[in-house]
């Protein structure tokens, strides 16, 4: 296995790994807060389920939001023929969504870079701490999202930008 060739394999395993640690995380999270008795057992049949978005469960979406929003596409038929599917169980095709994205990350990473390079770390981890900084913004219910895309939009514009300036190694 040659060095040129591993942010494809890597940054799909741990973005799955962080997708469904604080996915699952949040969404345990939210399904505790929305079953609790101080609801009055109203939780999941009250306009609070539209208002309870855990941050673990921000930060996997803000991280993936391209996968999330495939994903949600693909969970829709899912969660119409299976209303009463958890909903962790809904969002779990959305992993597959996040393999190829980050497949496809990694592909471009290895055409510029040798993984043994700084600056491809460097981008990963301002773009994580950036993603994980939205989870915390008080954006309301649903800021996350068009925080995300923005997130996402700039990342682009800048590695595409990047990738013009610098040479193929």
């Amino acid at each position: 296995m040659t060095p040129r060739r591993w942010f494809r394999r890597m940054l799909p395993a741990s973005q799955v790994a962080l997708g469904l640690l604080f996915g699952g995380w949040g969404l345990w999270q939210r399904n505790e807060i929305l079953s609790h008795d101080y609801l009055f057992g109203t939780g999941w049949n009250s306009t609070a389920r539209f208002h309870v978005w855990p941050w673990p469960f921000k930060f996997a979406v803000i991280e993936n939001l391209p996968a999330f929003l495939a994903g949600v596409l693909l969970s829709w038929p899912i969660s119409a023929a299976k209303p009463d599917l958890p909903e962790s169980a809904q969002l779990a095709p959305t992993l597959i969504f996040v393999v190829v994205l980050w497949y496809w990350v990694g592909l471009r990473l290895d055409r510029q870079w040798d993984v043994g390079e700084k600056a491809p770390w460097v981008f990963l981890a301002v773009f994580t701490g950036v993603c994980f900084a939205g989870a915390f913004l008080p954006l309301g219910y649903t800021g996350y999202l068009p925080y995300a895309a923005l997130v996402w939009l700039v990342t682009a514009f800048a590695f595409r930008r990047l990738f013009k300036l610098l040479p193929r190694s």
